[in-house]
């Protein structure tokens, strides 16, 4: 029954994300092409399309005033700032809860260099929290691996799992089921927003992924004074991905009409990354020469865009989220012209925190406070200066290390 209760549950969350994804898909996925009626989101103008579209109804919007827009880049302004910690979380004795336990993370595949990023941070934030053991699952983005790494877990006899990123809970329920049937506690973290429903695992680490998706809406909407002819990018296989996405089509269509601009979406699986995304992008972008905006809702797909743009006469502005040092590197150079930075380091030390609250059954946040930075090569090159000349790690120089000492201090209780 659980596991027909939970199938529901996805196959709900999955209706959501094809119905909210990015704007209007120009792909072969039918899926993927569900569109809000009465949105300002509009489709690339084809022929096949063309029929459908008359029959839309008209959408008239108030165009976004002066005040709103000089309110909105204050709102973006806050979010270039280093994060601040928030000292305002729950202490918790960490080694009280720790002592001689045993810690297992399953991230989707360990060998993406932003997994990696974060299963080294993870290393050396559940040694300060104290465990016994830590143990890191060798994974290769595929479910079988996933299922060895549950199975691992219980004869390492680990009193919690965490699973990070897109895994398909669907291929590895039993495991996971097998892992609750013998006393281990199973968190989802990674990838998941605020107020979304998850499946077969105990608990999901909420996080605010649609607020950056909300943040690069205004942007665009800020930059082109309202008038913002977006080409939004999402992976449509990537959970994060999705859910950033969300955030972007609400805040766009929550102040842009068909009156003022308009976002056409490519709906792409992670297959195509590197494979003939960067082609489709082109095309999009060739075929509407009113497109002003790219937005990239998965950092895996940064280098396709880009590389799209630069294959055009006409130089579109590209921006992204992501945490990836290839995003971090776009940012700097100036192929990105904004980044919506979020902190390998700092969602390392999150995951820590909120299994430990987990294990010591103490109260669990509605939000795990997750903070990323809006980043430009501006502001990045006086990053770098602040810190004389240092340019190797892209995590302290945009982040600091500051959260590092907080989380230590809260864990003493």
């Amino acid at each position: 029954m659980k596991k027909l209760v939970s199938a529901a549950l996805v196959a709900a969350l999955l209706t959501t994300v094809f119905s909210l994804s990015a704007c209007n898909d120009t792909s072969d996925v039918s899926e993927s092409s569900v569109t809000v009626e009465e949105s300002s989101v509009q489709p690339v103008e084809s022929s096949a399309e063309s029929s459908q579209e008359s029959s839309k109804k008209e959408v008239s919007k108030t165009p976004i005033s002066g005040t709103q827009i000089s309110e909105m880049k204050s709102y973006l302004d806050s979010y270039q700032n280093v994060p601040e910690f928030d000292w305002k979380i729950e202490a918790i004795h960490a080694k009280s809860v720790t002592n001689g336990e045993t810690i297992t993370l399953i991230c989707d595949n360990s060998s993406i260099s932003y997994n990696k990023l974060v299963i080294q941070q993870f290393k050396e934030a559940t040694n300060t929290a104290g465990f016994k053991k830590v143990v890191v699952a060798n994974t290769d983005g595929t479910s079988a691996s996933v299922d060895k790494a549950l199975n691992t877990a219980v004869n390492d006899k680990s009193n919690v799992i965490i699973l990070f990123g897109d895994i398909d809970k669907d291929a590895v329920s039993t495991n996971i089921e097998y892992a609750q049937a013998n006393g281990i506690e199973v968190i989802s973290a990674g990838c998941i927003g605020v107020g979304q429903q998850d499946h077969f695992v105990d608990y999901t680490m909420p996080v605010n992924y649609q607020l950056l998706g909300k943040c690069l809406a205004d942007w665009t909407i800020v930059q082109k004074s309202g008038s913002a002819n977006v080409l939004a990018v999402n992976c449509t296989d990537s959970h994060l991905s999705n859910t950033v996405a969300t955030g972007f089509q609400n805040e766009f269509d929550k102040y842009i009409s068909n009156l003022t601009g308009y976002c056409t979406g490519i709906n792409a699986a992670s297959s195509e990354i590197d494979n003939g995304l960067a082609n489709k992008i082109k095309k999009a972008l060739q075929d509407d020469p009113n497109l002003n905006y790219v937005v990239v809702f998965s950092d895996g797909m940064i280098n396709d865009a880009v590389s799209a743009v630069s294959q055009l006469s006409k130089k579109i502005p590209v921006i992204a989220t992501g945490g990836s040092d290839d995003a971090f590197t776009a940012a700097r150079n100036g192929s990105l012209e904004m980044l919506a930075a979020q902190s390998f380091e700092w969602t390392a030390y999150g995951m820590t925190d909120y299994a430990m609250k987990v294990m010591a059954k103490a109260s669990l946040p509605k939000e795990q406070y997750l903070p990323f930075r809006i980043i430009t090569p501006e502001s990045i090159a006086n990053d770098i200066n602040r810190f004389g000349g240092l340019s190797g790690n892209f995590n302290l120089i945009c982040f600091g290390s500051y959260f590092e000492n907080g989380y230590s201090y809260t864990w003493q209780g």
